[in-house]
């Protein structure tokens, strides 16, 4: 019966070792077909993204069918033979059962947390490229700060549950105590949350002169998390929490471009040649549009006349300055030479005047 056993057991230890060799030829043959998909990845996906996933897992996954050669040995070997070193061999498999869901659990989050952030990084990428915007520093480092801390916590949740550890306890107290927290914070993620929005948007951008309804104005300096800072006409600094700028109505003076159009209303006499007036102030506006270098010259300007004025008859004047600075140096250039020119030419613009006409009838 002795001799039945030992044979028995040899079998099973030969057993054993096949299966602790074909594992490890399972790990080189995985390593061999993922560096194929490598490269004919790399050459095939502009993106780069699926080489860079397949890069991240290559290399761990490879280690971790490794380590399951022995563990599965040590596990046939055990379930079937009938030594007296059975019972050292279940306490090896329970630890390594709980071990190697521990080394599962953080493997699988490691990769998660990886692959999660290069897709993020390839998305924001795309974002920048079709909106003109530096928010790449803003919004990567904290998703690289947050992502991985959510995982790895979802992760030690896991853990503790497979390992026999009741989480409703805890999951109880982290919906309280989130709720405590959210609510002293409530200001803070109303202004994190609208930042968000702003900076994804990629509709205000460093540089750009901004207007908020009824608000402040002035030369956006910085568009954070918390709040959006503009420097003042007074060259002051004014910050305005994003909260505020998501719920008021921001003109931006520099989009969809820089260049803003300049009207200019000025008036007549009655008494004077509209024609001649037209082409006096035509011949003004073309040679300010081709001499300033305020002016954007592929837009002509264009004068018209608007109404009958109380003294004159109104006229305006369009043309397009390169931004909004420049649009009041050429709107001052362009009331300076109409002025100038009225008065060679003697055409008048009248004060404001009243003509009251009294009928009297004499008995």
């Amino acid at each position: 019966m002795t001799d039945i056993l030992t044979q028995n057991n040899l079998w099973i230890s030969i057993v054993s070792i096949l299966v602790f060799v074909f594992i490890l030829f399972a790990a080189g043959l995985t390593q061999i077909i993922l560096q194929k998909l490598y490269k004919s990845a790399e050459t095939k996906d502009p993106s780069k993204i699926f080489p860079q996933i397949i890069k991240i897992i290559k290399g761990p996954i490879v280690v971790l069918i490794s380590l399951s050669a022995p563990f599965a040995s040590i596990t046939i070997f055990n379930e079937i033979s009938d030594t007296s070193l059975q019972p050292l061999l279940e306490l090896i498999t329970n630890w390594g059962y709980k071990v190697w869901w521990v080394i599962i659990i953080f493997w699988v989050a490691n990769l998660l947390s990886k692959i999660t952030q290069l897709i993020l990084t390839s998305y924001i990428t795309t974002i920048i490229q079709k909106t003109n915007t530096g928010i790449e520093s803003k919004i990567l480092p904290p998703i690289r700060r947050v992502l991985p801390l959510a995982i790895y916590s979802i992760a030690l949740l896991v853990t503790l549950d497979g390992l026999g550890v009741a989480i409703s306890p805890l999951l109880a107290g982290f919906g309280i105590g989130g709720l405590a927290v959210a609510l002293a914070v409530q200001p803070t993620l109303s202004n994190f949350f609208a930042g968000t929005y702003l900076v994804t948007e990629g509709e205000l951008k460093e540089g750009d002169f901004i207007e908020l309804d009824g608000g402040p104005s002035g030369y956006v300096v910085d568009v954070g998390w918390r709040s959006t800072k503009i420097r003042s006409r007074f060259n002051n600094l004014v910050i305005i929490p994003n909260s505020k700028m998501v719920d008021t109505i921001v003109t931006n003076f520099y989009s969809p471009t820089p260049a803003m159009n300049v009207i200019v209303n000025c008036g007549v006499s009655y008494d004077s040649n509209l024609k001649q007036v037209e082409e006096i102030v035509t011949e003004i506006a073309t040679d300010l549009v081709k001499t300033s270098p305020y002016a954007i010259e592929e837009i002509d300007p264009f004068i018209g006349f608007s109404n009958f004025g109380d003294s004159n008859i109104d006229f305006f004047v369009f043309l397009q300055a390169r931004d909004r600075t420049e649009s009041f140096i050429l709107k001052s250039e362009l009331i300076k030479r109409i002025h100038e020119r009225f008065d060679k030419e003697g055409i008048e613009i009248n004060y404001p005047v009243r003509k009251l006409i009294s009928d009297t009838k004499q008995d």
